[in-house]
């Protein structure tokens, strides 16, 4: 026989709240990080080494703006988390009313 399973659709959406919080965590950071990136005159200067630090494939700016994207991605991966457990504990509350109502 099975073990008895419990879930309570309140804690869950406490669980998507706090994942939410992260979300915009996430966001903020990655707006921050392109902020710095884009802002005016650039701390590294336009001479040659500024040039071979900031610029190219592997330059400081390409690795920033994909640091950016990988935590925008992120951001929206728990964005998607805090959607499905919001429908979850909707789904769990819905599920737990009709079944009280046959018995």
């Amino acid at each position: 026989m099975a073990e008895r399973v419990e879930v309570d659709p309140d804690r869950v959406d406490g669980v998507a709240d706090i994942a939410g919080d992260i979300r915009d965590r996430l966001s903020g950071i990655a707006g921050r990080a392109r902020a710095a990136v884009s802002a005016g005159q650039a701390a590294w200067g336009d001479d040659e080494f500024g040039s071979k630090f900031a610029d190219g494939d592997e330059g400081f700016v390409a690795g920033s703006r994909n640091m950016a994207t990988g935590t925008d991605n992120l951001s929206s991966s728990f964005g998607n988390l805090v959607q499905g457990l919001t429908e979850a504990a909707q789904n769990l509350r819905l599920m737990e009313q009709r079944n009280t109502g046959r018995f």
